[in-house]
């Protein structure tokens, strides 16, 4: 018999549901396919002596009947699920047999060729996102995006397409924004702070974003006022116009449709099915997860005899120059790509450190003296939180209660947070104490913050109750949002906005190792137009 057994009784939501039957098979008989054929070649009218069939009429609406069968898919799993929990209510039966299935969605051919992707380039599975940077169901998926990404390290690459819709009158601009940051080496990390900022799309919350992320200010506002919108924006809308889409966000998984925006479950049933197909086991570790991880992982410190006494960064990386001293002799200027040991080549030069290539293996050599210069903010770990952690912020009142899921994750320039938190203790009086309380403190709210660039960056307004910094209540006595942002972790923010929870994470990052325009690997998009979540 087809479909999968499960040996307990099912009382799950579509997520886990939707994760059973990644396991199911997807064999529905060899007459069912003959009915399905017959039905696609039936003759529906005729023009002279010309037929048109079935399947000529089906394939111009395919991916509406698909968005149709998917809400009666839905409809289904749902009524099946209460008679199941209804007609085994003391979980007596020795199993449950789900046999019902999902609707197999069109497979599309979407053209990645030339496009900047995120991920590993040569990865076996393809997200193609139409989305635009106003839509709030997009803003809902980009950290679901960036979970698949973290999870599905090295099998994937994400090759977002530009779809502002006529009714996104920022859309457009906001395209602009990441063209621009992405001139700068920084269209990753920029795009995932432009899905945070809302309804604050405008000029000068894309250059706050900008100086948040340690861009050239005057270069990035040159720029917006070259460009509209991206260059590449009409040829992404007349892609989507060709592929009938009329909304986002859109992801097409190796070209599979998906309307969305729907659970990380659902995603990734169809990523693991992707890869089953091409003979890979979704359960292995990719043998360069970590370097194809959002962010990257950051190369281990250096034990070679060299010291970086200072360097010099230039927009044109072929002249940046960093001083360095090997084995105690003095300091000499080298670029990236000249030998300093046998064996070892100088690599990237940044500000704070610079890249080893020490044969072949990647390694960091930090700038002395770093440490001691006024605040110190550590890049963010990509180390995992571990899940007594995670629960401990995620249900902060038990298993009966589980906070919002992230609404957006901000990444933040480090030199930018380390100029800001110099003057903490005049940002640490716009936390006042508001009315309700927790363990017998009253919780804080910000005032006086509309003319803060630094809680502008963050996303936080006016009236905004902070209430937990990672697993921690914030309140009268204790307000761990400075010792968070210094920690090398994500950190994550619970607030209150209009009655209303809201969850954001901040993540410290500079120029990602793999995004520089000189490796080709940043952010170019191009137009477009429509979404289930926006239409």
């Amino acid at each position: 018999m087809n479909g999968c057994r499960l040996f307990r009784p099912v009382r799950a939501g579509l997520g886990l549901l939707l994760v059973l039957l990644a396991g199911c098979s997807a064999d529905r008989g060899h007459g069912s396919a003959e009915r399905a054929q017959a039905s696609a070649e039936t003759v529906v009218a005729r023009i002279g002596d010309r037929p048109i069939t079935m399947a000529e009429v089906d394939h111009g609406i395919r991916l509406e009947r698909h968005d149709l069968a998917e809400a009666e898919f839905r409809l289904r799993s749902g009524q099946l699920r209460k008679l199941i929990d209804s007609n085994n209510a003391s979980g007596a039966a020795d199993g449950v047999e789900w046999l019902l299935e999902p609707p197999a969605p069109p497979r599309m051919e979407i053209p990645v060729q030339g496009r900047d992707l995120r991920g590993n380039p040569e990865a076996p599975v393809t997200l193609a996102i139409f989305c635009s940077y106003q839509s709030p169901h997009c803003a809902q998926l980009n950290p679901i995006l960036l979970r698949l990404l973290e999870n599905y390290a090295g099998w994937l690459r994400l090759a977002p397409f530009d779809l502002p819709l006529r009714y996104h009158r920022q859309g457009p601009a906001a395209t602009a924004a990441a063209f621009c940051a992405r001139l700068q080496g920084a269209g990753w990390r920029y795009a995932d702070g432009l899905y945070a900022l809302g309804d604050r799309l405008v000029e000068d919350g894309f250059v706050r974003l900008a100086a948040m992320q340690d861009l050239d200010r005057e270069a990035f506002k040159a720029c917006l006022r070259d460009h509209a919108s991206a260059p590449g924006l009409p040829a992404d809308r007349a892609l989507a116009s060709e592929l009938g889409l009329r909304s986002v966000p859109v992801v097409f998984i190796n070209g599979l449709y998906t309307k969305g925006p729907r659970p990380y479950e659902y995603y990734a049933l169809w990523i693991d099915r992707e890869m089953e197909r091409l003979g890979l086991d979704p359960a292995r570790t990719h043998p360069e997860a970590a370097r194809f991880a959002p962010g990257g992982a950051l190369p281990p410190e250096t034990t070679l005899p060299l010291v970086l006494s200072g360097t010099s960064v230039s927009t044109k990386a072929q002249e940046s120059i960093a001083l360095i001293s090997a084995k105690g002799a003095g300091a000499g200027s080298f670029y990236s790509g000249d030998m300093l040991l046998d064996g070892v080549r100088l690599g990237a030069i940044r500000k704070s450190h610079v890249l080893l290539d020490n044969r072949g293996r990647l390694e960091r050599l930090s700038l002395r003296g770093q440490e001691a210069e006024g605040v110190r903010v550590p890049l963010t770990s990509p180390a995992p939180r571990d899940e007594e952690t995670m629960r401990r912020i995620e249900q902060p009142q038990g298993e009966q209660r589980k906070l919002v899921e992230p609404t957006a994750v901000l990444p933040l320039g480090r030199e930018w947070l380390e100029e800001q938190l110099r003057n903490r203790e005049e940002l640490e009086k716009r936390f006042v104490a508001a009315e309700h309380q927790v363990d017998g403190h009253n919780l804080l709210k910000l005032e006086g913050i509309e003319d803060s660039e630094f809680f502008a960056a963050l996303g936080l307004e006016e009236g905004d109750v902070v209430v937990r910094v990672n697993d921690t209540w914030v309140h009268s006595e204790q307000n761990q949002l400075w010792d968070a942002l210094t920690s090398g972790q994500v950190v994550d923010v619970t607030f209150m906005r209009n009655g209303l929870p809201q969850r954001y994470q901040y993540v410290v990052e500079e120029k990602g190792y793999f995004e520089s325009p000189e490796d080709g690997s940043g952010d170019n998009r191009r137009e477009d137009d429509d979404g289930s979540g926006d239409e």
